[in-house]
């Protein structure tokens, strides 16, 4: 199984997970409309990703699929083929 990041212009960068976590769903979302309503919160597993050039992302939903690289604030795509 390969994975693949697609960002701006539909650039594909392929990508390995370097690390995975339990994070707290609050501290992952960074999508306005998600996030958990009533003050419930629950434990999400979290990846990081790193390119071929050694650039790490950072993923911020809880099903997996967008990430962020380091310095950029750009979401790319979660791709697996």
């Amino acid at each position: 199984m390969k994975l693949y990041l697609e960002g701006p212009g539909r650039e594909r960068r392929p990508v390995k997970v370097v690390s995975t976590e339990q994070r707290s769903l609050r501290t992952v979302l960074d999508i306005p409309g998600k996030r958990p309503g009533g003050g419930m919160d629950r434990m999400v597993e979290v990846n990081t990703l790193m390119d071929e050039e050694g650039n790490l992302a950072q993923q911020i939903d809880c099903e997996g699929f967008r990430y962020r690289f380091n310095g950029s604030g750009l979401p790319w795509s979660l791709i697996v083929g």
